[in-house]
């Protein structure tokens, strides 16, 4: 998705899922790491909150 490589791996929304137990703490870290004003602290919490509503029936791969 972004220009810079990275280590990590994630291929499509499914393996993302896959991988939210392990990159949640990323998400979260961002938040204690940086800088941030309220809105944004408040705007990275609802989007993690989100992400841990998803469950298997809401994705699938496209084939």
């Amino acid at each position: 998705m972004s220009e810079k490589r990275s280590s990590l791996v994630i291929t499509d929304m499914v393996d993302f899922y896959r991988q939210w137990p392990n990159l949640r703490p990323h998400a979260t870290g961002v938040i204690d790491a940086c800088a941030l004003t309220e809105d944004q602290i408040e705007v990275l919490r609802w989007m993690i909150k989100v992400v841990d509503m998803v469950g298997p029936q809401d994705i699938t791969r496209d084939k």
